[in-house]
């Protein structure tokens, strides 16, 4: 299963770049775009769809959207313990000031 998935997200990826989807990032089992355009997501969905097909022997392969990010919103993991984390490392952050407090912070 792991060479197969390996395969399907390879072959996608040939297949995005190909389209004049370039993908920012591959990750795990996903691909990253940095997309605005509806239409070009939901070709992109089929081109991988269809590379899961190609792969699979014609067995379609879900795809779908994990986040949909709008008005400079950032990638945010939804595991609990991925939170944890990244606010761990963005308060060791702020203590060494490597980065701004936040306002609440300032201000109170």
């Amino acid at each position: 299963m792991q060479s197969g998935g390996a395969d399907m997200l390879r072959l996608a990826t040939v297949r995005l770049c190909e389209a004049g989807i370039v993908p920012v990032m591959l990750i795990h089992d996903g691909i990253l775009l940095e997309e605005t355009e509806l239409e070009k997501i939901e070709y992109a969905k089929e081109i991988m769809r269809g590379a899961g097909r190609d792969i699979c022997n014609g067995f379609e392969i879900g795809v779908d959207t994990d986040q949909l990010l709008r008005n400079g919103a950032r990638y945010a993991d939804k595991r609990p313990v991925a939170q944890a984390m990244w606010a761990t490392i963005m308060n060791a952050l702020e203590r060494v000031k490597a980065i701004p407090q936040p306002r609440e912070a300032v201000n109170g």
